[in-house]
């Protein structure tokens, strides 16, 4: 597993953006098929998804009517604990900043915990079909950092194309990126944050219905090296 960090100036690719300042994001990437070190933390990650999956969702993999809807769950736990992980070793790359949280609810999200003030972080993930780039630069389609429910529509053009998830992660050359986020401040800030309904690209509901969430378009997000800043310098 190989970390980089990458730079996107979202200017230089879509000139009418609205992201101003260009990105910095954290990059992994894994070689499955021939770093044996790779493998193993792969081969983990996709177990303990695994077990969460069907946590979650007890008996959905052995029924037929369930199965399609199964699959995108155990896609979003992967992606969600790999995730996780990979943000605590970035963040954790210098001094221990962060810990897991005790999971006493295995349909929440996944959440870091800052050691000084246990303050926590949310980790969210996502599959943007088209790319980084078109994720955080696009003018018309650019992602969001996602906050708390607030109590809309999200185009097909950006869904996710997750059904081959693990046969990606299975191959050399795989990529994981870390995209920045947010504070609190920011998400009850309304010249920062907006409102939008819509069912999150990592929901692990078997329902997946629509929710009103308070989200920060990427263009007015921190980029990751800003939340790296942020954590460290936490007393």
């Amino acid at each position: 597993m190989k970390f980089e960090e990458r730079i996107i100036n979202c200017r230089g690719i879509y000139p009418d953006t609205n992201r101003t300042l260009p990105f910095r994001v954290g990059v992994y990437t894994f070689n499955y098929e021939t770093v044996e070190q790779d493998k193993s933390l792969i081969d983990q990650i996709i177990a303990d998804a695994t077990t969460l999956a069907n946590k979650v969702n007890p008996g959905a993999a052995n029924n037929a009517y369930l199965q399609r809807s199964y699959d995108r769950i155990l896609n979003n736990c992967i992606a969600g604990v790999l995730s996780e992980y990979l943000w605590r070793k970035y963040l954790n790359s210098v001094n221990e900043k962060v810990c897991e949280t005790e999971c006493t609810d295995v349909s929440a999200q996944i959440d870091l915990q800052i050691i000084s003030n246990k303050k926590k972080i949310e980790v969210r993930s996502s599959f943007p079909r088209n790319g980084i780039d078109f994720a955080i630069c696009s003018p018309r389609y650019e992602f969001d950092i996602i906050g708390m429910y607030s109590n809309g529509y999200k185009p097909g053009e950006i869904q996710k194309n997750n059904e081959k998830f693990i046969d990606k992660i299975k191959k050399n050359g795989f990529e994981a990126f870390l995209t920045g986020g947010g504070t609190w401040n920011m998400m009850i800030d309304n010249k920062i944050s907006i409102e939008k309904s819509f069912v999150p690209d990592d929901e692990i509901d078997l329902q997946m219905e629509k929710t009103s969430y308070r989200v920060i378009p990427f263009s007015r997000a921190l980029d990751t090296r800003q939340i790296y800043d942020l954590v460290y310098n936490e007393k």
